[in-house]
């Protein structure tokens, strides 16, 4: 599988940077986008690595949050009608604390632009060897924080991130994981992705930049029972969480990097 990073909160030399994670997925004979980052920082890093966006076959957004889900207006704009896989509840009005966590865009800006949603409900086989996996049951303690707000009903409630997505390419047995914020707990996503084969490469961000030394030194202590090779993370990880990970587990670590390929075996 090739992976190009088209948008990170930190970038290569003379590439666009933003808070958000954006990844241009070749494999099993597909073009995926895995979210769209922010603004129009995807969009211009595509440019600036002569990549035509247009020829994505789909866009795949891990959840709602604006920095994963922002961009795709911007992508739209440039591919014109594309199929959009999103989770239950993606495009419900979220929050951080009190400042508002989504988009402004709603659903029938992004129709009138080309979007073509499927909600994506249960495990779902995209293509022979991709499997989309819904959010992950909670079996260690990792919880979202409590700041993340969801309006439903006219209510705010405690956003659980049961719209959240992640993806697992299968090669040979091997799989890859790939990730967007890993709100629902980056340990409860490997343990749901290692149901169906042994997870060898981790890709996305694993949101724990706000993990004490303590917690942090569990969740890699957890995953290392699952024989990972390799790890490229970044966006909402962390600095001191990629330098835990890189000391604390027995697997190679590296950062992404937007303007960044690399090819995962």
């Amino acid at each position: 599988m090739k992976v190009t990073v088209l948008c990170n909160d930190v970038a290569l030399d003379g590439m666009g940077a933003e808070h958000g994670l954006s990844l241009l997925l070749e494999t099993h004979g597909k073009t995926l986008l895995f979210d769209t980052g922010s603004t129009n920082v995807t969009v211009d890093n595509a440019r600036r690595l002569g990549i035509d966006i247009s020829r994505i076959d789909c866009v795949i957004i891990s959840h709602g949050h604006y920095d994963h889900l922002g961009g795709l207006k911007s992508v739209l704009q440039k591919t014109g009608k594309k199929q959009v896989l999103i989770g239950k509840g993606a495009l419900k009005s979220k929050y951080s604390g009190i400042d508002l966590g989504s988009p402004e865009e709603n659903l029938s800006d992004y129709e009138a632009l080309g979007a073509d949603f499927e909600v994506v409900s249960s495990n779902r086989e995209m293509a022979e060897g991709i499997l989309l996996l819904t959010a992950a049951p909670f079996g260690t303690s990792e919880r979202p924080q409590e700041k993340f707000v969801v309006v439903e009903n006219g209510k705010r409630e405690r956003d659980l991130f049961g719209d959240e997505l992640s993806m697992l390419v299968i090669e040979d047995c091997r799989g890859t994981l790939v990730t967007g914020c890993s709100h629902r707990g980056i340990g409860n996503i490997v343990r749901q992705a290692s149901e169906h084969c042994a997870v060898k490469n981790v890709i996305g961000g694993l949101h724990l930049h706000h993990k004490r030394s303590e917690e942090l030194r569990n969740i890699c202590d957890y995953l290392s029972q699952f024989g990972i090779d390799s790890y490229n993370i970044g966006h909402c990880t962390g600095d001191n969480a990629i330098g835990f990970f890189k000391a604390g587990v027995k697997a190679t670590v590296s950062e992404l990097r937007a303007g960044d390929s690399f090819e995962i075996r």
